[in-house]
């Protein structure tokens, strides 16, 4: 399973490669009136998108355990980073913590609380979107 924790990382890792070259490659009227190419319609985001969630499906399937299930959602929901990253991926990761719910039961009860007391913390109740609102609740229930 740590396997899957490693592809977990490198999924991440090789998203914000990918992003970050596609940023350089951007010209300043990119996007603009329906003009060139949008940095949000690169489709680094939909291969990340199915990535993750081919990842967390193994996972689940595979049975994973309460050590792995807390790893991945560390990655999911948890990442130190994430604000570092560009604004143009903001809006994608937080759409990917979709993927954290299904991993959730796999969890204990110490380490959903733990991790949803960080989460609440994240983001602030007016800045919370549905699917993190629904992490936040399954996370409370598992606790």
């Amino acid at each position: 399973m740590d396997g899957m924790i490693a592809e977990l990382e490198q999924a991440y890792d090789t998203y914000r490669r990918d992003l970050e070259a596609c940023e350089k490659k951007r010209k300043p009227t990119d996007g603009l009136f329906g003009l060139g190419k949008a940095v949000q319609d690169d489709p680094c985001h939909t291969r990340f998108d199915e990535c993750v969630a081919e990842i967390a499906g193994r996972m689940c399937a595979s049975g994973a355990s309460a050590e792995d299930a807390a790893s991945a959602l560390r990655i999911l929901l948890a990442r130190p980073d994430a604000e570092s990253w560009p604004l143009s991926a903001q809006w994608m990761l937080r759409a990917a913590e979709r993927h954290a719910l299904p991993l959730i039961p796999f969890l204990t009860p110490e380490a959903a609380g733990v991790l949803a007391r960080t989460y609440a913390a994240r983001y602030k109740p007016w800045d919370r979107l549905p699917v993190q609102k629904q992490v936040l609740r399954a996370l409370k229930e598992k606790a």
